[in-house]
């Protein structure tokens, strides 16, 4: 048990469980403490274990709103807001039961 006689787990028992150490599951647990706000174009190619080509294709598909921080007619940081990413992956993704 956790801390106050509780359900939850402590970082320790969490650790303890996985066979991985603590400070992989604090490093973990603090990147999940900050929602994020935006993905990149590679962010979503690992996510999706897809291509960068296959990303634009599907945020194509969909509509999806790509920020772009580059000068007209060069290239530069593209990002997609998580929402949008959240919302395109609800409708892309199947309940198994």
């Amino acid at each position: 048990m956790g801390i106050g006689g509780t359900n939850t787990l402590t970082v320790d028992e969490i650790a303890a469980l996985f066979g991985i150490p603590v400070t992989a599951v604090q490093e973990r647990l603090a990147r999940r403490a900050v929602p994020q706000e935006y993905f990149s174009i590679v962010d979503l190619a690992k996510r999706w274990r897809c291509s960068r080509g296959t990303v634009y294709n599907r945020l194509r598909a969909h509509g999806a709103k790509v920020l772009d921080f580059a000068p007209n007619g060069k290239r530069g940081k593209k990002v997609v807001a998580a929402s949008t990413v959240l919302q395109l992956e609800a409708r892309q993704t199947k309940r198994l039961c």
